[in-house]
């Protein structure tokens, strides 16, 4: 059954090409001599893991050929002229180490058939793309750039003016004057209360002896 699903889709296609319109316009348009039945349109573009998955999802062949020989280095996108009942791109995965690449493309055959696509290329990958890659590889893998340098706040110019000495308390000497000065006026206004105080037991003591001395002179 999938073998005749391909020669049904190759005939088509093949009837597509020689009815195909020529598209006019100032976007790239390269027909790769290599791959002479398409008309690609425009640049490539990278596309990450995630995108190629989400790919891998509606192409049936890629989704196989992934599981059977692992994910690529690098893969990307390139638009093309639509020939039914091919998509409208290309999803292009490049495996460095063997030195090869392969094309897939969704095929659109029915509104019940979503994730249906077939392998459309394999070959070596050429030299000139097979540099681009690695630049591109290289750069991704590169380190990131230093951070920049902290900016410096100026400093205020420091003060003329001798610094506060401080005893080993931590209380500066200005401080310590000023505990001691209430300390004296505190004593010293208890010195006075205890005076005033002595004063007034003497006064009494002297007036209940008067008052005796009155008392005992009466008849």
């Amino acid at each position: 059954m999938r073998k005749t699903n391909r020669l049904l889709i190759g005939s088509a296609v093949l009837a597509s090409m020689l009815t195909a319109p020529v598209v006019h316009g100032d976007v790239r348009r390269t027909t790769p001599e290599r791959r002479p039945y398409i008309t690609e349109l425009g640049e490539p573009y990278g596309i990450s893991f995630n995108t190629l998955d989400s790919e891998a999802r509606k192409n049936s062949d890629m989704r196989a050929y992934l599981t059977r020989y692992g994910w690529p280095d690098y893969a990307e996108i390139q638009e093309i002229i639509p020939e039914w009942p091919w998509e409208s791109y290309e999803v292009r995965m490049f495996y460095l180490h063997r030195n090869l690449e392969v094309d897939f493309s969704h095929v659109v055959v029915s509104r019940a058939l979503t994730d249906y696509g077939l392998l459309r290329y394999q070959g070596s990958i050429p030299s000139m793309k097979r540099h681009e890659i690695e630049v591109i590889l290289e750069a991704r893998n590169a380190p990131p750039p230093p951070p920049p340098p902290a900016v410096v706040q100026p400093q205020d110019e420091p003060s003329s003016e001798p610094a506060p000495q401080t005893s080993g308390d931590g209380l500066s000497e200005e401080m310590v004057r000023r505990i001691e000065t209430a300390v004296d006026r505190a004593v010293r206004a208890a010195d006075v209360a205890a005076e005033q105080s002595a004063r007034a037991a003497s006064a009494a003591e002297r007036t209940v002896d008067l008052v005796d001395k009155m008392e005992a002179g009466l008849p």
